[in-house]
């Protein structure tokens, strides 16, 4: 009982957790050093024993699996700064979000309804694929990363962005600036860092889409980190399944 109650206690004290802005640089030095790291470590180590230029599909698998890892230590040190009590906190908010599946999955629906009208928008008008779409396409091309790629994509990547965009910028925030203020930030954020390379305003309307989405869930649910992350990981695991099956199909 006293351990569940100083679990509450840090997860809603009332002063905000300056410790878990480290995730943000955290997040952003790993997700650019590690992939790198592992990349040219891989191939320089392939071509020093084959003495031959190593595989195309060899990229594609390291760098794969640099962003599980730069994404796994993110998680990991993040709750290894709480000594793992919210382990604890994020398996009860689990067990309340089972509640708000049937709301998760409209969600899902009506989002990825709309996506899809946007992209015959997007045919109409002539509006190729978007810069996301063409980095995220690489990853793609070789059976041998999808395995990692989905790990990342559909798993770590939406907890990590759910920690960011819901638990640092709306409820840690939230302590300090008024709520309406961190929501809209949030939702700035979230769909600006995909779109930081964008060509046309157009291509902010998806992620702006699935940022509001995340965002209705976990307010709706009581800022419920799981309710959200059900939501984030579903939205993926469908744009995983569509990109697989353009693969395919090419």
């Amino acid at each position: 009982m006293r351990q569940q109650q100083r679990q509450r206690d840090i997860w809603n004290q009332p002063k905000i957790m300056k410790k878990d802005f480290l995730m943000i640089p955290l997040y952003i030095l790993f997700q650019m050093l590690v992939p790198i790291i592992v990349v040219f470590g891989t191939l320089g180590l392939t071509a020093m024993i084959t003495q031959k230029p190593p595989a195309q599909f060899l990229y594609n698998l390291s760098l794969s699996i640099g962003f599980v890892l730069a994404q796994f230590l993110v998680l990991f040190i993040f709750f290894a700064m709480h000594k793992f009590d919210i382990a604890q906190v994020m398996k009860r908010q689990f067990h309340f979000a089972r509640n708000k599946i049937l709301h998760i999955l409209l969600m899902i629906i009506g989002v990825m309804i709309v996506m899809c009208m946007l992209r015959w928008l997007f045919n109409t008008l002539g509006i190729g694929p978007t810069q996301y779409e063409r980095r995220v396409e690489g990853l793609f091309h070789y059976p041998s990363a999808l395995c990692f790629t989905m790990i990342s994509m559909v798993i770590l990547r939406p907890m990590v962005e759910v920690i960011i965009y819901k638990h640092l910028i709306i409820h840690e925030l939230s302590k300090k600036w008024p709520t309406t203020v961190t929501i809209i930030l949030s939702i700035l954020v979230e769909t600006l860092v995909h779109v930081y390379d964008m060509m046309s305003m157009w291509e902010m309307l998806p992620f702006l889409i699935i940022a509001l989405g995340s965002t209705m869930i976990y307010i709706k649910s009581g800022m419920n980190l799981a309710a959200a992350y059900l939501y984030q990981s579903g939205i993926q695991g469908v744009l995983f399944i569509i990109m697989v099956f353009k693969m395919l199909i090419m």
